[in-house]
């Protein structure tokens, strides 16, 4: 009897087996029938080739034995264009394989969870899909990538990249999805461009109105890089989520616990790499817990620190900040970062600060001299034990103890080495950390994410993110470019730094004729060139409405390349003239940058608290600084390129080129242009001056016109150097490869070589000026035609 029984299961079992189709599908009236009369185990297989305009309603039910399968006959080969989209409704579904590419879907989602509003996906899957630069017309249209419904739903092994437009990647969505139980596993997500307004999140998890409810996803195992979309990488706004193990790299934002309780970040490693707004965890509400997270190179301050912790609002409502309450933030590890930042965020309606708050036997390491832990409010409501910071660290909190940590490479990270096991002990710790971010066993209690001398790769490393047929390098080509915005800009109070700080995409400003005036430091976060009508026509001031006086005009903050033209940018203020006029970043960054100014004047930037026209922060690089066809005048100093002071060899610029441009009237050098030691396998360096004029600049003793000490090479033609009377030596030139040619000192001091340098046709004529104003010559001035060139010597006409 029991073998008939057997028998029969199988019968029965082969007979379903049987009925599962594979249903090769070439256009979409064959895939749109095989859809609807699609049966459990049927494999719907779209033809390799592009689908363009098809919009796919996979609404189907299988079962967990036997899904249905839609895929690509060979992955990566079925490419979706135009306006395709794709809707799952129903249960056990399957997309394996598509490719979106170059798009537009309007309003609508690339892939949604949904069929229609009656029709959730459950228990569905797309995997090994790619959703490649597809957007709508315009940035302000909101839609993603990616919207989940329904409940137990996944996306593994996908890649996304080149999002420009207002709306997470991939939303999660809470109407009617409580407690939905999905996972966002094992995917890559590329550059995603700063947006420029609110509405950037790679990954979004619920919404403020949803925000008490459970969501119970799973955020773990994907690799982000350069998703600087906003300062929310990943926004968590529900409860009861976890984000474990995901790599990020270079990102400008935070995982950040926006709104909902007791969420789990764990085992994430996020690589800043010291580029600018790059940050860690940023900690609000109730019961959450932050442990086992490495953070590496973050520059990010405040809401960006690698670790930050808010102040709350009494009663906050459900789109404010509830304040922190019962957080735990244990065994985590911060090298070489800004200071972990606690009661962040303090402000009139701010006052709640953290309560009931555990630190504990987190390790933060940094090589050179600061703060570990900077509070911005009160923290007596944060308990810390067992945490343990490098001897260049300050800290006097109790619970935090300096000790002499060593760190060795592993895995492309650091690690505390195995002799700094003793000094990392740790406290017992409740909830306990069992593992470590290797997901080693901990039997021993040791501050930090990873068991001192534990080699293994963190579980975040060792992750295969993404698709199976686009490799990352690849997907990094694919990055598309932003549109250029042109704005036309009358004149006024205010309009130029307004339109500066609403950057979201590169942008060129034009202003026409008249007074420009700016109330407030302005940070170019995008691509930017400002067009004038001329360096006699169009002007840029100070505003005189401003309480306090700028310390810049322009700062580098984010931006590859700023050019401005046509424009004289006035220094000059009410109470103190501004500090500087242009800047580098203003904290160390792997980012290089370029600078092009032509047919610009700078005048009036008198500041003697070492303000300069424009100034390189110590850790920054710029590639090129071209300056063609314009005057310096009447300032402190010029262009000061000086601040790095340690010994090993780094500087601040690869290139810079001075054409046809004059400075007159410098209290102190015209540049300062130095590089400190040697620095093995660059260049060091490369200084070009062609056709300028040095008139009374660093008229003093011991004066140096141009400063360019150890720097590779060094190349001054066709240039005058006039009046500068008191300096005895106006250049030190040191090397074979830097020389000084075709040139005329007059009234001035000497130039010093040394080890090789040059010095060929230096001559010691009166230029004869016609006047000082434009360095127009007299006729019959020897410089007439003479230069290499067989322009003149100096400006050319």
């Amino acid at each position: 009897m029991k073998k008939n029984i057997y028998i029969i299961i199988w019968f029965m079992l082969g007979l379903a087996f049987a009925k599962a189709q594979s249903i090769p599908v070439k256009n979409s009236t064959e895939l749109f029938t095989a859809i609807k009369n699609s049966k459990p185990g049927d494999t719907i297989v779209m033809a390799d080739q592009n689908w363009d305009d098809v919009n796919i309603k996979f609404k189907a039910k299988g079962t967990a034995e036997q899904p249905i399968v839609l895929r690509s006959q060979t992955p990566g080969k079925v490419k979706l264009t135009g306006t395709s989209t794709l809707r799952i409704g129903g249960d056990f579904l399957e997309v394996h394989g598509l490719w979106f590419e170059n798009g537009n879907a309007g309003k609508n989602n690339v892939i949604r969870f949904e069929a229609d509003s009656e029709t959730p996906a459950n228990n569905s899957r797309v995997t090994n899909c790619a959703i490649i630069n597809v957007n709508p017309d315009s940035r302000d249209i909101t839609n993603y990538y990616i919207a989940f419904h329904g409940q137990n739903n996944r996306v593994d092994h996908c890649s996304f990249l080149g999002k420009l437009n207002k709306g997470p990647a991939i939303a999660v969505r809470l109407k009617n999805s409580v407690d939905n139980n999905h996972r966002i596993d094992h995917n890559y997500f590329g550059e995603r461009l700063p947006l420029g307004f609110n509405g950037g999140e790679t990954i979004r998890v619920g919404t403020s109105t949803y925000s008490k409810q459970s969501s119970r996803t799973i955020i773990e195992n994907n690799f982000f890089e350069r998703c600087s979309g906003e300062m929310e990488i990943i926004s968590i706004k529900s409860a009861n989520n976890i984000v474990r193990n995901n790599l990020i790299l270079e990102s400008e934002g935070t995982i950040t616990l926006r709104h909902g309780d007791y969420n789990l970040v764990e085992g994430n490693v996020i690589i800043g790499n010291n580029m600018p707004k790059t940050g860690g965890i940023r900690m609000i509400n109730k019961g959450n817990i932050v442990r086992n997270n490495i953070m590496i190179g973050i520059a990010g301050d405040g809401l960006r620190a690698p670790l930050s912790v808010m102040n709350g609002i009494p009663n906050a409502k459900l789109n404010e900040y509830d304040p922190v309450i019962d957080g735990v933030i244990q065994n985590n590890t911060v090298i070489n970062s800004s200071p972990v930042a606690l009661a962040v965020g303090s402000k009139k309606e701010a006052t709640v600060t953290p309560a009931n708050t555990k630190f504990d036997n987190n390790l933060i390491y940094n090589s050179n001299r600061g703060l570990a832990i900077l509070a911005k409010d009160d923290t007596s409501g944060i308990s810390f034990s067992g945490n343990k910071v490098s001897t260049t660290l300050i800290e006097d909190y109790e619970g935090v103890d300096a000790v002499n940590i060593k760190l060795e490479a592993a895995n492309g990270i650091y690690i505390p080495s195995k002799e700094s096991d003793e000094v990392l002990e740790g406290v017992k710790t409740s909830p306990k950390v069992r593992v470590d971010a290797t997901g080693t066993l901990r039997s021993k209690l040791r501050a930090g994410a990873i068991v001192p001398g534990n080699f293994k790769p963190a579980l975040a490393l060792s992750s295969q993110a993404g698709v199976s047929y686009l490799k990352i390098e690849e997907l990094r080509s694919m990055t598309p470019d932003l549109p250029t915005a042109v704005i036309d800009l009358p004149p006024g109070d205010g309009n130029l730094d307004k339109a500066i700080r609403s950057l979201s995409g590169p942008t060129i400003i034009k202003l026409s004729a008249g007074e420009y005036f700016l109330a407030k430091a302005s940070k170019v976060t995008q691509d930017l060139t400002i067009i004038g009508a001329g360096k006699d026509k169009t002007f840029i001031k100070v505003s005189k409405k401003s309480d306090k006086t700028p310390q810049y005009f322009l700062r580098m903050d984010g931006a590859k390349r700023l050019k401005v033209s046509g424009v004289h940018i006035d220094g000059a203020a009410e109470s103190e003239d501004i500090k500087y006029g242009i800047t580098s970043p203003s904290s160390s960054s792997n980012q290089l940058y370029n600078i092009h100014l032509e047919n610009v004047a700078f005048t009036n930037f008198n500041n003697t608290d070492g303000g300069a026209i424009f100034k390189a922060y110590a850790g920054t690089k710029a590639d090129t600084i071209s300056i063609k066809n314009s005057t310096f005048k009447d300032s402190y100093r010029g262009f000061n390129l000086s601040y790095e002071k340690d010994g090993i060899g780094k500087y601040n610029a690869e290139h810079i080129i001075l054409f046809n441009t004059s400075f007159a009237d410098i209290s102190e050098f015209a540049i300062n242009y130095t590089r400190s030691g040697e620095e093995t396998g660059t260049t060091g360096g490369n200084l070009l001056i062609d056709h300028c004029v040095f008139y009374r600049v660093d008229d003093s003793d011991k004066g140096r016109i141009i400063k360019v000490n150890g720097l590779k090479n060094v190349h001054i033609k066709n240039t005058v150097i006039d009046n500068s009377r008191a300096t005895t030596s106006i250049v030190q030139l040191k090397g074979s490869t830097q020389k000084i040619e075709n040139s005329v000192i007059y009234n001035s001091g000497k130039v010093k070589l040394s080890s090789d340098a040059q010095e060929i046709n230096l001559e010691r004529f009166n230029p004869r000026w016609e006047n000082t104003d434009t360095f127009k010559i007299k006729e019959g001035s020897d410089l007439k035609g003479a230069g290499t060139d067989n322009k003149n010597i100096g400006l050319i006409d």
